[in-house]
């Protein structure tokens, strides 16, 4: 069976880049906005085009990127999938092929080259453990090897050196973007997880519930070790951002609503994904950990409450969490489970007891073994142990 293969995009930044770098890529980025803009209406009109026939201050390489662009959006409007031709803005992140980047160490310093317009040149980056697991693979690695040509002319095959950089299949399409004043580089690789032979192998189950006062409760039944994470500082600013959207609700301020949402939902997906991280790196203490969680498409049915804060909890998206967590342990390549939730907040963990009298609010006394405990954490800890897989 082969592994299983996912694409996982991975955010470097780029480390302390000069003014005029930095006004470089400012204009490139612009430059291949307009340049994709102005592709788009001679693509509708039949257009053949290719970088030597589409003008833009930017590299041939980086035009065909905006002509490849170009064309997916024209594609899109012609087959319904999208509504009309969009038009891109200033900071659209531009695309760089495997071609025009690779990475280079230095001093014990990496650093990644790449070309937008003008020649490359060598970045250093902030370096994290992506950085330092797999920068190494993005080197040039130039070979010489041999390869048989045929004559067009007289059909002889002949032998001919070439040099090839053999590491140029590790290397995806990249883009480079700017986050407020810091530049990063997306930069995609394929993890492979031979899920096939997981289960071989003892492993060490990481439970997680997630619920609305407390966002995620980790816990490993086995060493009794467990985090909690709560959702006060979720409800505190979610209230601030409804209270904004009341003072702003009129017709006339439709559009500071629809950015305060846009800025509200990219504050969320952030928060999202560092919970993701510290969750990851809580099952990574354990020898060939499996992370579990429940099967949360009821979560707001399960959830009976009135209070307020609680309504505003009720929005946060669980889901997007759950992904991010995915994300987050596909990297390190652990395993993460869907479970079946029935019971899993009414069942005693230590005597397997079932009854809706064990959970009061946040405390879990079982009605037949006398246990007490967190409520959150004997739900996680059940997580943990339960071997009903979600359907």
């Amino acid at each position: 069976m082969k592994p299983k293969v996912k694409r996982i995009t991975h955010l470097v930044k780029l480390k302390n880049p000069t003014k005029r770098k930095q006004t470089e890529w400012r204009e490139a980025q612009r430059a291949y906005a307009d340049c994709i803009n102005a592709c788009i209406p001679r693509l509708i009109a039949g257009e053949t085009l290719s970088s030597a026939n589409v003008e833009a201050n930017l590299k041939s390489a980086i035009r065909n990127e905006a002509i490849q662009r170009a064309k997916k959006a024209v594609s899109d409007y012609q087959s319904g999938s999208a509504k009309k031709v969009p038009v891109f803005k200033s900071r659209l992140p531009i695309n760089i092929n495997n071609q025009n980047w690779d990475t280079k160490q230095k001093n014990g310093r990496w650093y990644i080259g790449f070309v937008v317009s003008s020649k490359k040149k060598y970045i250093p980056v902030e370096e994290n453990d992506f950085v330092k697991h797999y920068f190494s693979f993005f080197e040039p690695n130039i070979v010489k090897q041999t390869k048989q040509v045929k004559n067009r002319r007289t059909g002889e095959w002949t032998e001919k050196h070439v040099r090839s950089d053999i590491n140029r299949a590790f290397r995806c399409t990249i883009q480079l973007l700017r986050k407020g004043e810091s530049w990063y580089l997306a930069i995609p690789v394929e993890v492979a997880c031979p899920l096939s032979t997981l289960s071989i192998l003892p492993r060490t189950s990481i439970g997680i519930d997630l619920g609305l006062r407390h966002l995620a409760v980790v816990s490993e039944p086995v060493s009794g070790k467990r985090q909690f994470f709560s959702g006060k500082e979720v409800g505190y600013i979610r209230r601030h951002y409804r209270s904004l959207r009341r003072s702003l609700g009129k017709k006339k301020a439709l559009r500071a609503i629809m950015r305060l949402g846009h800025k509200e939902s990219r504050w969320m997906k952030d928060y999202n994904r560092k919970l993701a991280r510290q969750i990851v790196d809580f099952a990574l203490q354990f020898d060939r950990p499996v992370i579990k969680m429940e099967n949360l498409g009821n979560i707001r049915e399960t959830c009976h409450t009135t209070n307020r804060a609680d309504r505003i909890l009720h929005s946060w998206s669980f889901y997007q969490l759950q992904q991010c967590i995915v994300e987050q342990a596909e990297k390190y390549h652990v395993q993460v489970l869907f479970v079946d939730p029935r019971y899993t907040s009414q069942m005693c963990h230590v005597c397997k007891h079932i009854d809706k009298k064990n959970r009061h609010r946040d405390r879990f006394h079982c009605q037949k073994c006398g246990h007490n405990n967190h409520a959150d954490q004997n739900a996680a800890r059940n997580i943990a142990l339960c071997t009903s897989l979600a359907v």
